[in-house]
C-alpha cells in the first residue's frame, strides 16, 4: 500500500490497494471537485445515480457539466430517486435530454413508493472510475450553506472494480427505465449480486426476503472484530446489530461511535440517544459531532473500512437500496481512524452526567417514540414533530 496527498488525477488522499487506485475525498471542495473532475475527464460514458439532486447552484453546475459532456459525444445516463429528488422538475433536465443524454427517475410501483427508495450515490466515468459516498447534489453538501453545510465523505475507486459497479448500474437502468420499479426486479438484482473475495468489494443493500450482502457482511465483521470506530449520521440500528456493537465494545474500551449533534431532524437524534445508556454501560465511547450537521457514513472495524451511502439504521440496513465499498487494508484503516480523531475533537463526549441531565419519564417516552418513527414508520415524519431535545450546553 502506498499513500500520497494531492495526486493530480483526482483530489483527496490516494491509496493503491490490490491493483486499484483509491482517492478518499473529505473536504467539501474535494467532494465537488471529484464529481466535476470525473464528468470532465469522461470520454465515452457517464453513469450517475443520486438520491437527491437539487435545483440550486450546485445542481445547476453539475447538470451543466453533464450537458457539456453529452454535447461532446459522451453517453450520459442519469437516474435520480423520485422521493429524494421530489422537489426538482423534469424540466430541469431538459437541456441534458436535448444534448443526447438519458434521464429518468427511480420510482417504485404504487403502494411501495413511500417505502422503497434508492438511497445510493454513484458516479462512474468510462467504466474505469467509480465514486460513491454519502453526499447528494445540493448546496448543503459542498460547504455552500454556511454553518448548515453537511460533514460528509466519499471515495473514488479506479480500476477493475469500477467496471463491476458499472455492470450493476446497467442492471439498475433495466429495472427502472420502463415505468415503475418492481420489487421483484430489485430483489433479484440484490440476490444475484456477488461482491467477490478481494480486498476491495462493492456491497449492495436493499429490500429482500433475506439479509442483504451489505448487512450480512457488516454483521460478520462486528462478530469477528476486536475494535470499531464508526461515524453514522443516523444511528438507530436493529437490536441484532446493537448487541453486536455492544459485545465488540465490551471487549475493547477503545471502540468509538460518532453521531450527529446537529441535524435537520430531531427525531433521529432522539432515537440515537435512546440507545446511549445501553452502549455506554458496555464501554462504548459516544461522541455527538457539534461543528455542523453530520451526514457521513464511515465504519472502521479492525483493518476493514466501509464507506458509502448507508447509515446504521434499520432503513439503511434492510429497506433502502444502498451501496457501500468494503476495503480491507491496515494503512487505509489507520488513515480513516485519524479522520475520526479529528471529528472527535469537534464533538462532545456523552457522559453519565449528560444522560442524567436529560433523563425523565417524558424524555424516555419521546426517545422510544422517535426510535419507533425512525425505524418502523419513516424518519421524515420526525421533521414535522418537535421533540424538544435538551441542549448539551
Amino acid at each position: 500500500m502506498t499513500v500520497q496527498s494531492g495526486r493530480p488525477d483526482f483530489p483527496g488522499t490516494h491509496f493503491h490497494i490490490a491493483g486499484d487506485d483509491l482517492h478518499v475525498v473529505h473536504l467539501p471542495q474535494d467532494r465537488l471537485g471529484a464529481i466535476l473532475g470525473l464528468i470532465a475527464r469522461a470520454k465515452k460514458s457517464i453513469q450517475m445515480f443520486f438520491y437527491m439532486f437539487g435545483d440550486d447552484a450546485t445542481g445547476r453546475e453539475v447538470r451543466d457539466a453533464l450537458v457539456a459532456a453529452a454535447n461532446d459525444g459522451v453517453h450520459v445516463q442519469l437516474i435520480i430517486d423520485s422521493f429524494g429528488s421530489g422537489n426538482v422538475s423534469d424540466r430541469f433536465f431538459d437541456a441534458l435530454v436535448e444534448a443526447g443524454g438519458c434521464y429518468h427517475c427511480f420510482s417504485a410501483r404504487k403502494g411501495l413508493g413511500y417505502i422503497i427508495r434508492n438511497h445510493q450515490k454513484i458516479l462512474i466515468a468510462d467504466r474505469a472510475h467509480a465514486l460513491v459516498g454519502g453526499f447528494n447534489i445540493t448546496d448543503d453538501y459542498f460547504g455552500r450553506a454556511g454553518d448548515n453545510s453537511w460533514e460528509d465523505l466519499g471515495i473514488i475507486v479506479s480500476g477493475g472494480q469500477a467496471q463491476k459497479l458499472s455492470d450493476y448500474f446497467e442492471d439498475l437502468v433495466r429495472a427502472s427505465n420502463n415505468g415503475k420499479v418492481r420489487y421483484r426486479s430489485i430483489r433479484n438484482i440484490i440476490h444475484q449480486w456477488r461482491p467477490g473475495i478481494g480486498q476491495v468489494q462493492w456491497l449492495l443493500g436493499g429490500p429482500t426476503n433475506r439479509i442483504s450482502p451489505w448487512a450480512i457482511t457488516f454483521k460478520r465483521s462486528l462478530e469477528a472484530g476486536k475494535r470499531f470506530d464508526i461515524v453514522s449520521a443516523y444511528f438507530s440500528p436493529s437490536q441484532t446489530i446493537l448487541r453486536r456493537l455492544a459485545k465488540a465494545a465490551k471487549h475493547n474500551k477503545g471502540s468509538r461511535l460518532v453521531v450527529a449533534g446537529k441535524t435537520d431532524n430531531n427525531a433521529t437524534i432522539a432515537a440515537a440517544r435512546s440507545l446511549y445508556r445501553y452502549l455506554m454501560r458496555r464501554k462504548t465511547r459516544i461522541f455527538e459531532f457539534q461543528s455542523r450537521p453530520l451526514h457521513m457514513k464511515l465504519m472502521v472495524i479492525d483493518d476493514t473500512v466501509y464507506i458509502g451511502s448507508a447509515n446504521l439504521d434499520v432503513r439503511s440496513m434492510f429497506i433502502n437500496l444502498e451501496i457501500m465499498v468494503r476495503i480491507k487494508d491496515a494503512g487505509l484503516a489507520l488513515h480513516m481512524r485519524k479522520l475520526i480523531d479529528e471529528l472527535v475533537t469537534q464533538s462532545e463526549e456523552q457522559t453519565r452526567i449528560l444522560l442524567k441531565a436529560r433523563d425523565s419519564y417524558w424524555s424516555r417516552f419521546k426517545a422510544a417514540l422517535a426510535y419507533f418513527l425512525v425505524n418502523s414508520v419513516d424518519y421524515t415524519i420526525g421533521r414535522r414533530i418537535t421533540f424538544g431535545l435538551i441542549r448539551n450546553r
